[in-house]
Protein backbone atom coordinates (compact mmCIF):
# COMPACT_ATOMS: atom_id res chain seq x y z
CA UNK A 1 0.00 0.00 0.00
CA UNK A 2 1.38 3.38 -0.98
CA UNK A 3 2.31 5.77 1.77
CA UNK A 4 -0.26 8.50 2.11
CA UNK A 5 0.71 11.68 3.89
CA UNK A 6 -1.61 12.26 6.81
CA UNK A 7 -3.29 15.65 7.05
CA UNK A 8 -3.59 16.93 10.60
CA UNK A 9 -5.16 20.33 11.15
CA UNK A 10 -5.96 22.60 14.07
CA UNK A 11 -9.36 23.53 15.43
CA UNK A 12 -11.94 24.87 13.01
CA UNK A 13 -11.97 28.68 13.09
CA UNK A 14 -13.18 29.63 9.57
CA UNK A 15 -11.69 33.10 10.01
CA UNK A 16 -11.17 35.37 6.99
CA UNK A 17 -10.22 32.55 4.65
CA UNK A 18 -8.22 30.53 7.20
CA UNK A 19 -10.21 27.36 7.88
CA UNK A 20 -8.21 25.89 10.75
CA UNK A 21 -6.21 27.30 13.63
CA UNK A 22 -2.48 27.63 12.89
CA UNK A 23 -0.19 24.86 14.10
CA UNK A 24 3.10 26.43 13.11
CA UNK A 25 4.93 29.74 13.36
CA UNK A 26 4.34 30.40 9.66
CA UNK A 27 0.62 29.86 10.22
CA UNK A 28 0.69 32.49 12.97
CA UNK A 29 2.46 34.92 10.65
CA UNK A 30 -0.15 34.33 7.95
CA UNK A 31 -2.99 34.94 10.37
CA UNK A 32 -1.32 38.06 11.76
CA UNK A 33 -1.22 39.45 8.23
CA UNK A 34 -5.01 39.23 8.17
CA UNK A 35 -5.50 41.08 11.45
CA UNK A 36 -2.60 43.53 11.67
CA UNK A 37 -4.85 46.46 10.76
CA UNK A 38 -7.35 45.45 13.45
CA UNK A 39 -4.48 45.58 15.93
CA UNK A 40 -3.53 49.08 14.70
CA UNK A 41 -0.25 47.69 13.39
CA UNK A 42 1.64 47.24 10.16
CA UNK A 43 4.74 45.26 9.18
CA UNK A 44 7.74 47.39 8.30
CA UNK A 45 10.25 44.58 7.74
CA UNK A 46 10.31 40.76 7.71
CA UNK A 47 13.68 39.30 8.64
CA UNK A 48 15.46 35.93 8.14
CA UNK A 49 16.94 36.18 11.62
CA UNK A 50 15.71 37.31 15.05
CA UNK A 51 13.63 39.30 15.50
CA UNK A 52 11.22 37.88 12.92
CA UNK A 53 9.77 41.27 12.06
CA UNK A 54 9.88 44.97 12.69
CA UNK A 55 6.40 46.37 13.11
CA UNK A 56 4.80 49.70 13.94
CA UNK A 57 1.83 50.17 16.26
CA UNK A 58 -0.20 53.33 16.59
CA UNK A 59 -0.15 54.72 20.12
CA UNK A 60 -2.34 57.80 19.72
CA UNK A 61 0.68 60.05 19.40
CA UNK A 62 2.47 58.23 16.62
CA UNK A 63 3.73 54.87 15.38
CA UNK A 64 5.74 52.87 17.91
CA UNK A 65 8.53 50.61 16.61
CA UNK A 66 8.32 47.00 17.84
CA UNK A 67 10.63 44.02 17.44
CA UNK A 68 8.31 41.06 16.97
CA UNK A 69 8.73 37.31 17.28
CA UNK A 70 6.09 34.94 15.90
CA UNK A 71 5.53 31.69 17.76
CA UNK A 72 2.87 28.99 17.74
CA UNK A 73 2.92 29.03 21.54
CA UNK A 74 4.48 31.79 23.59
CA UNK A 75 6.57 29.21 25.49
CA UNK A 76 8.29 28.30 22.19
CA UNK A 77 10.21 31.56 22.56
CA UNK A 78 11.75 30.39 25.83
CA UNK A 79 12.40 26.84 24.61
CA UNK A 80 14.26 28.12 21.56
CA UNK A 81 16.61 30.13 23.78
CA UNK A 82 15.72 33.50 22.26
CA UNK A 83 16.99 36.68 23.90
CA UNK A 84 14.16 38.59 25.57
CA UNK A 85 16.21 41.79 25.46
CA UNK A 86 16.18 41.64 21.65
CA UNK A 87 12.40 41.45 21.40
CA UNK A 88 9.48 43.71 22.37
CA UNK A 89 6.46 41.60 21.49
CA UNK A 90 5.51 37.96 20.95
CA UNK A 91 2.63 37.21 18.59
CA UNK A 92 1.35 33.68 19.04
CA UNK A 93 -1.74 31.53 18.67
CA UNK A 94 -1.70 30.26 22.24
CA UNK A 95 -0.25 32.06 25.25
CA UNK A 96 0.96 29.35 27.65
CA UNK A 97 3.87 31.13 29.37
CA UNK A 98 2.45 32.79 32.45
CA UNK A 99 5.75 34.35 33.56
CA UNK A 100 6.68 35.72 30.15
CA UNK A 101 8.58 39.02 30.60
CA UNK A 102 7.41 40.34 27.23
CA UNK A 103 4.12 41.66 25.92
CA UNK A 104 2.14 38.88 24.22
CA UNK A 105 -0.64 39.06 21.66
CA UNK A 106 -2.59 35.79 21.75
CA UNK A 107 -4.40 35.61 18.42
CA UNK A 108 -6.63 32.77 19.60
CA UNK A 109 -8.30 35.20 21.97
CA UNK A 110 -8.09 38.38 19.90
CA UNK A 111 -9.73 37.07 16.72
CA UNK A 112 -12.91 36.33 18.70
CA UNK A 113 -13.56 40.06 19.03
CA UNK A 114 -12.84 40.90 15.38
CA UNK A 115 -15.25 41.19 12.50
CA UNK A 116 -15.17 38.03 10.42
CA UNK A 117 -16.11 37.09 6.87
CA UNK A 118 -16.37 33.28 6.85
CA UNK A 119 -15.46 31.35 3.72
CA UNK A 120 -18.35 31.11 1.27
CA UNK A 121 -18.90 30.55 -2.41
CA UNK A 122 -17.81 33.68 -4.34
CA UNK A 123 -21.15 33.86 -6.18
CA UNK A 124 -23.18 33.76 -2.97
CA UNK A 125 -23.41 36.98 -1.00
CA UNK A 126 -22.66 36.87 2.70
CA UNK A 127 -25.81 36.25 4.78
CA UNK A 128 -27.70 35.29 1.61
CA UNK A 129 -29.73 32.10 1.57
CA UNK A 130 -32.10 32.56 -1.34
CA UNK A 131 -30.71 35.42 -3.40
CA UNK A 132 -32.55 38.20 -1.58
CA UNK A 133 -29.28 40.04 -0.95
CA UNK A 134 -28.56 40.16 -4.68
CA UNK A 135 -31.99 41.72 -5.20
CA UNK A 136 -31.10 44.24 -2.51
CA UNK A 137 -27.82 44.97 -4.31
CA UNK A 138 -29.70 45.66 -7.55
CA UNK A 139 -32.22 47.82 -5.71
CA UNK A 140 -29.49 49.86 -4.02
CA UNK A 141 -28.02 50.60 -7.46
CA UNK A 142 -31.40 51.52 -8.95
CA UNK A 143 -31.33 48.67 -11.46
CA UNK A 144 -34.65 48.03 -13.19
CA UNK A 145 -36.25 44.57 -13.28
CA UNK A 146 -35.69 44.39 -17.03
CA UNK A 147 -31.96 44.85 -16.58
CA UNK A 148 -31.92 42.31 -13.76
CA UNK A 149 -33.44 39.82 -16.20
CA UNK A 150 -30.72 40.64 -18.70
CA UNK A 151 -28.06 39.97 -16.09
CA UNK A 152 -29.66 36.62 -15.28
CA UNK A 153 -29.60 35.68 -18.98
CA UNK A 154 -25.97 36.73 -19.20
CA UNK A 155 -25.08 34.66 -16.13
CA UNK A 156 -26.78 31.58 -17.59
CA UNK A 157 -24.94 32.07 -20.88
CA UNK A 158 -21.56 32.27 -19.16
CA UNK A 159 -22.31 29.01 -17.34
CA UNK A 160 -23.25 27.46 -20.69
CA UNK A 161 -19.85 28.48 -22.07
CA UNK A 162 -18.06 26.87 -19.12
CA UNK A 163 -19.92 25.54 -16.09
CA UNK A 164 -16.80 26.16 -13.97
CA UNK A 165 -17.19 29.93 -14.45
CA UNK A 166 -18.63 31.90 -11.57
CA UNK A 167 -19.37 35.50 -10.67
CA UNK A 168 -18.32 37.58 -7.68
CA UNK A 169 -20.42 40.48 -6.39
CA UNK A 170 -18.43 43.61 -5.51
CA UNK A 171 -19.45 47.06 -4.34
CA UNK A 172 -19.86 48.60 -7.79
CA UNK A 173 -19.68 45.69 -10.22
CA UNK A 174 -20.16 41.96 -10.72
CA UNK A 175 -17.12 40.14 -12.07
CA UNK A 176 -17.11 36.85 -13.97
CA UNK A 177 -14.14 34.50 -13.62
CA UNK A 178 -12.92 32.03 -16.22
CA UNK A 179 -12.61 30.43 -13.52
CA UNK A 180 -8.89 31.15 -13.07
CA UNK A 181 -9.06 34.88 -13.80
CA UNK A 182 -11.57 37.65 -14.27
CA UNK A 183 -12.49 38.13 -17.92
CA UNK A 184 -15.71 40.13 -17.65
CA UNK A 185 -16.80 43.07 -15.49
CA UNK A 186 -20.51 43.87 -15.47
CA UNK A 187 -21.72 47.25 -14.22
CA UNK A 188 -25.53 47.09 -14.01
CA UNK A 189 -27.00 50.54 -14.61
CA UNK A 190 -30.59 51.65 -14.29
CA UNK A 191 -31.39 51.01 -17.96
CA UNK A 192 -28.47 48.95 -19.27
CA UNK A 193 -25.64 46.55 -18.60
CA UNK A 194 -22.24 48.16 -19.08
CA UNK A 195 -19.45 45.65 -19.55
CA UNK A 196 -15.68 45.54 -19.70
CA UNK A 197 -14.27 42.44 -21.40
CA UNK A 198 -10.82 40.98 -21.86
CA UNK A 199 -9.77 41.38 -25.51
CA UNK A 200 -6.06 40.67 -25.30
CA UNK A 201 -5.55 43.98 -27.08
CA UNK A 202 -7.03 42.63 -30.31
CA UNK A 203 -10.22 43.94 -31.98
CA UNK A 204 -13.47 42.32 -30.88
CA UNK A 205 -16.67 43.04 -32.79
CA UNK A 206 -18.90 45.57 -31.07
CA UNK A 207 -16.32 46.25 -28.36
CA UNK A 208 -14.62 49.62 -27.99
CA UNK A 209 -10.96 49.50 -27.02
CA UNK A 210 -9.95 51.52 -24.00
CA UNK A 211 -8.34 54.86 -24.82
CA UNK A 212 -6.39 55.16 -21.58
CA UNK A 213 -2.69 54.70 -22.34
CA UNK A 214 -1.86 53.57 -18.82
CA UNK A 215 -4.55 50.94 -18.18
CA UNK A 216 -7.07 48.72 -19.89
CA UNK A 217 -4.87 48.08 -22.91
CA UNK A 218 -6.03 44.47 -23.07
CA UNK A 219 -9.65 45.33 -22.30
CA UNK A 220 -12.63 46.83 -24.09
CA UNK A 221 -16.12 48.07 -23.23
CA UNK A 222 -19.65 47.79 -24.54
CA UNK A 223 -23.14 48.62 -23.32
CA UNK A 224 -26.29 46.50 -23.72
CA UNK A 225 -29.77 47.95 -23.26
CA UNK A 226 -32.15 45.20 -24.47
CA UNK A 227 -32.42 41.46 -24.99
CA UNK A 228 -31.70 41.68 -28.73
CA UNK A 229 -28.38 43.40 -28.09
CA UNK A 230 -27.66 40.92 -25.33
CA UNK A 231 -28.11 37.97 -27.69
CA UNK A 232 -25.52 39.49 -30.01
CA UNK A 233 -23.20 39.97 -27.06
CA UNK A 234 -23.13 36.27 -26.13
CA UNK A 235 -20.67 35.47 -28.93
CA UNK A 236 -18.46 38.33 -27.81
CA UNK A 237 -18.45 37.06 -24.23
CA UNK A 238 -17.58 33.57 -25.44
CA UNK A 239 -14.67 34.93 -27.47
CA UNK A 240 -13.44 36.92 -24.47
CA UNK A 241 -13.50 33.72 -22.42
CA UNK A 242 -11.44 31.93 -25.10
CA UNK A 243 -8.91 34.75 -25.19
CA UNK A 244 -8.39 34.87 -21.43
CA UNK A 245 -7.77 31.11 -21.31
CA UNK A 246 -5.35 31.32 -24.23
CA UNK A 247 -3.49 34.14 -22.44
CA UNK A 248 -3.30 32.04 -19.27
CA UNK A 249 -1.71 29.18 -21.23
CA UNK A 250 0.86 31.63 -22.61
CA UNK A 251 1.48 32.87 -19.07
CA UNK A 252 0.56 36.42 -20.09
CA UNK A 253 -0.52 39.17 -17.74
CA UNK A 254 -4.23 39.88 -18.09
CA UNK A 255 -4.95 42.47 -15.42
CA UNK A 256 -6.35 45.95 -15.98
CA UNK A 257 -2.79 47.30 -15.74
CA UNK A 258 -1.26 44.78 -18.21
CA UNK A 259 0.60 46.39 -21.12
CA UNK A 260 0.45 45.22 -24.72
CA UNK A 261 4.22 45.31 -25.11
CA UNK A 262 4.51 42.66 -22.38
CA UNK A 263 2.92 40.01 -24.59
CA UNK A 264 5.08 41.14 -27.55
CA UNK A 265 8.25 40.83 -25.51
CA UNK A 266 7.25 37.35 -24.37
CA UNK A 267 6.64 36.20 -27.95
CA UNK A 268 10.03 37.58 -29.03
CA UNK A 269 11.80 35.87 -26.13
CA UNK A 270 10.29 32.52 -27.08
CA UNK A 271 11.30 33.09 -30.72
CA UNK A 272 14.91 33.61 -29.66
Amino acid sequence: MANVERSIVGDLINFRGMVYAPQTESGVLYLFGKVAEDLNMYIEELRPEAPDAIARRFTGKGWERLRVEFEHRSSDFKQSGRDADACDLIVCWEHDWSTCPLEVIELRDRVKEMENCPIHRPNVLVNSEDGDDLDAWFASHGVQDRVRGMFQSLSEQVKAIDDACFYRVNKTSITFCSPERTFLYVHPRQNALRMALFTGGEPLEGVQQMENKNSGQKWGTLSVSDQDELQETFLVVEESHKRINAAIKRNERTSWQAKLEESTEEVESFAD
